[in-house]
Parts: C-alpha cells; structure tokens; sequence
C-alpha cells in the first residue's frame, strides 16, 4: 500500500517550510535568551561536583531503585549507577552538584537508612570547574567536526548543492531539541551530548537515503522536472522512512519506560530528536534541495 502513496509533498513544502523557519528562529531565541541568563541545567561533567564511591555491606541484594527513593528529597539531584562486578555487590556511584561538605551529607543518608557500620566509603573524586569548562568547550568541538566531517563526505558522494540543505537541516534539527531540553529544563550532561551526536549520524543517514534515491531518479526521469522528482522520490523511500522511524522510537521508548533514570534522558532527547530528524529529511532537507536545484 505504502508504494502506491503518493503524498503532494511539493505542495506541502511552503507550510512545513513556514513551520520550521518559525520553530528554528524561537528555538534559537529560547537558547540565547536562557543561555544568557544563566537559565540552563549543566550536569557535573560541564559544570563541576562530586562522585562518590560507596558500598552497602548486607547480604541480601539492594534494588537501586530503593537507593534512589532516599535521595527524592536531597538539595540536589543525585545521579546514582551500581558498579559492576562480582566484588562489587551493593556498590553506588553518586554523582551530584556540591563540594566535600555536600558529599558527607549525601552518605550520612545512607548511614542513616543502613547504619554507619553497614556503609563503606570508597573514596570520592571532585570534578572542578577547569575540568568542567574543559568538558563544555570539548563537547561543542565535537559538534562542530561532526556537522564539517558529515558536509565534507556529502560533498564527496553527492556534491556541494546536496551538501548545504543536509548541513542546514542538522542544524534546524540540533538548535529544535536542544531548546527543548533548555526549556523543558533536563539536565544537560555528556549522556545528551552523546544523543545530539548520535542523531547526527541517524539524521544524515536519513537524509543520504532520500538524497541518493533522489539522484537515481534524476537519471531516469530526464523529462520530468525536479520538484516532481523529489516528489516521487519520497514518496518511494515512504515505506522505509516509517518502518525505520517507528522501530527506532519503539527501542528510544523502552529505554525510556525501561532503562530507569540514568538513561531517561538519553532516551528521551533521542527520540524527540528522531521525530524531529524524520520530518525534517522528507520535508526541510528535500525543501532546499527544491530550492538549490530551482533552475533544473
């Protein structure tokens, strides 16, 4: 059924194109806005604090998820992951915003559930703010070689006309979510910064398959012109799209129900990003590619 679809995407282009011209310059607006006021949620990886080592002497096995209920009412949020290994029973890794002080308040909670005979400090590290501001410029270099490294190999298998609209579109795709996560105010840490890069790749990967499919049609559609190619193109590549995108969301989805709060966040910013990333390589990149090749 999917093969014989055939979606006026040309004719819909000007409103998605509104759309997203609309959502881009507020998500960009909403950044520089929260980013200048001090309005963001940095983790510790960019902002500095405390991991603590800790480990619970007591024979039955404790579900994290008893560990993370003491901490709801901390000054702080605590990020908390067990430790692996078989010598590494009942073993936490907390990590929050704080100093040593706020390290002795975080395990004095556990002394205070398992008794201070049960609970074996590990040692702690401070992560300062050299280190974290190391961190932040690092993660925004990343970005910026992912976009150049992704135009530079577009550019070699298409060329530079096809280039430009994926580079553009990652970008769109990039400022969207990272708005979302400013205003929905999630805690910005190396976990998202791995998502946003990821998506860069699941989005160019997206947008090569509609491209490619578009470059093969031009070939053999020599009289059509190439609006209507783009437009069969994608209609073509439909059925993929949609399987691809639902089984991704569903594997983003169980992750998020799932994979408890650690990944909650990776999850998530994934898969608003995979929404965001499908719409855009069928809609946005197509758009501009329209729009690079008007004169065709």
């Amino acid at each position: 059924m999917l093969k014989n679809m055939k979606i006026p995407y040309i004719k819909i282009m000007p409103i998605t194109a509104l759309i997203s011209t609309i959502l881009f310059i507020s998500s960009i607006g909403l950044s520089v806005y929260k980013i200048n006021n001090g309005e963001y949620n940095l983790g510790i990886d960019f902002a500095g604090g405390v991991e603590l080592k800790v480990k619970i002497e007591q024979e039955e096995v404790i579900n994290i998820a008893s560990i993370r209920t003491l901490y709801n009412n901390f000054f702080t949020g605590v990020n908390i992951q067990e430790l692996e290994g078989e010598s590494n029973k009942n073993s936490f890794l907390l990590r929050f915003k704080g100093d040593n002080e706020d390290a002795m308040s975080a395990l004095s909670v556990l002394t205070s559930e398992y008794g201070e005979d049960s609970v074996l400090f590990l040692g702690n590290t401070i992560i300062s703010g050299v280190v974290s501001s190391d961190n932040l410029r690092t993660a925004f270099f990343l970005l910026i070689v992912a976009w150049i490294v992704m135009m530079i190999y577009i550019t070699i298998r298409f060329d530079i006309r096809y280039a430009l609209p994926a580079i553009m579109t990652l970008i769109h795709n990039i400022a969207i979510v990272f708005a979302i996560l400013l205003l929905l105010d999630k805690e910005l840490t190396v976990l998202i910064l791995s998502a946003l890069l990821t998506l860069i790749g699941y989005t160019i990967n997206d947008t090569i398959v509609v491209f490619d499919r578009i470059r093969e049609n031009t070939r053999s559609m020599t009289t059509s012109a190439f609006k209507d190619i783009v437009n069969v193109s994608l209609n073509q590549v439909l059925g993929r799209t949609i399987i691809t995108s639902v089984s991704t969301l569903i594997a983003a989805g169980a992750i998020m129900i799932w994979g408890g709060s650690t990944l909650y966040n990776f999850a998530f910013t994934f898969f608003i990003g995979v929404v965001i990333g499908t719409y855009s390589s069928n809609f946005i990149a197509s758009n501009l590619l329209v729009f690079m090749f008007r004169k065709k």
